[in-house]
């Protein structure tokens, strides 16, 4: 649920990315897998043990669940599953009830507000953290969702510095789906982590980077 304690400019982009998802929830699952590349590995690189509990920011529809889970005990693992759009929820409520995952929770919040008091071995944010205006926050709100040596990791797009004419193009059109590519993820999350390890993708088209909480 949307917190009460942003500027007017936050808020209105925030309530824009809400109308968003309210129509393409439906058309959700059968688009983005086009687009969305390497979300397995990511959740690879969050090297969750088998009774571990995995947090995922922005988890529209879930799905990513399918990845998390194939690393989770179907027993003694535990993942929580965090969105701001009731729309993308109650899809991800679907997902979830069709194969009778037991473990999984959904939770309606903001991520630069959210408590979830209790902290978890593994957080994600997959193509999330570039549609969260105030993303510093946002990492902020993971870190401290981490267990000492758990570890963060932000799967999102870069900013196609290597797709000549065609980098511009893609970043226009992410933007017209409030997707902004140019912000300082990498440094953020660098802030926050300190020491971190970050993979770029097909001339930057997607970058994977990992921190840890040391303590």
């Amino acid at each position: 649920m949307a917190g009460s304690g942003r500027t007017e400019g936050k808020r209105v982009e925030i309530t824009a990315v809400q109308r968003f998802y309210r129509y393409h929830a439906y058309v959700y699952d059968w688009t983005r897998w086009m687009i969305l590349h390497g979300r397995r590995r990511a959740v690879e690189r969050l090297n969750l043990p088998p009774d571990g509990t995995a947090l995922e920011i922005g988890c529209g529809t879930g799905l990513n669940f399918r990845y998390l889970l194939d690393r989770l005990d179907p027993v003694r693992g535990r993942l929580v599953g965090v969105d701001f759009s009731p729309d993308m929820l109650r899809r991800a409520e679907r997902r979830v009830a069709a194969h009778a995952w037991s473990q999984v929770e959904l939770v309606e919040a903001d991520a630069t507000r959210l408590d979830l008091g209790r902290r978890f071995d593994g957080v994600l944010f997959a193509y999330s953290l570039s549609m969260i205006p105030d993303f510093a926050a946002a990492l902020r709100r993971a870190h401290e969702h981490l267990r000492p040596g758990g570890r963060l990791v932000v799967l999102d797009f870069g900013a196609f510095r290597g797709w000549g004419p065609l980098g511009p193009l893609m970043r226009a059109w992410l933007r017209a789906h409030h997707v902004e590519t140019l912000r300082p993820y990498v440094d953020a999350l660098r802030e926050v982590c300190g020491d971190i390890q970050v993979q770029h993708w097909l001339g930057g088209y997607n970058f994977t980077a990992v921190g840890c909480r040391s303590n």
